[in-house]
């Protein structure tokens, strides 16, 4: 598992084009033990993979530049290592097919429950130390 050198923690990126979005989920997770990080794009995201160790992306489908499953499908390319999940409101069967294809671990839905959130993550990254 990957862990950021200063804090010891995972590293979370959160990326979504809706900055009230970004705002809950960092709320969230406020007091989980992780770095949590946020990009308003897939290219901004893609900014922090080059500079820090990312443990867990987690990014909305739907956004101007790219759609989540295209970019964690690169993110699988380039950074295997790196667990991937998908944020939606929209629940669709065509979604959840082309994210097995591009290797997500598992899909939140908007609105989320925090606790189910929290667990989520906590279920991806093997319960990490706190």
């Amino acid at each position: 598992m990957l862990f950021d050198r200063r804090t010891g923690h995972p590293v979370v990126l959160c990326v979504d084009d809706e900055r009230e979005v970004l705002t809950a989920l960092r709320r969230s997770l406020r007091d989980e033990p992780y770095e949590v990080i946020t990009a308003g794009s897939a290219a901004e995201a893609m900014g922090w993979f080059e500079e820090l160790p990312v443990t867990l992306v987690i990014t909305d489908q739907r956004m101007p530049d790219v759609t989540g499953t295209e970019f964690l499908r690169e993110v699988g390319k380039r950074w295997p290592s790196t667990a991937r999940a998908i944020l939606t409101a929209h629940r669709v069967p065509s979604l959840v097919t082309e994210g097995l294809d591009a290797g997500i671990e598992t899909f939140l839905y908007k609105p989320w429950d925090e606790e189910y959130l929290r667990e989520t993550i906590r279920r991806i990254l093997g319960n990490p130390p706190g």
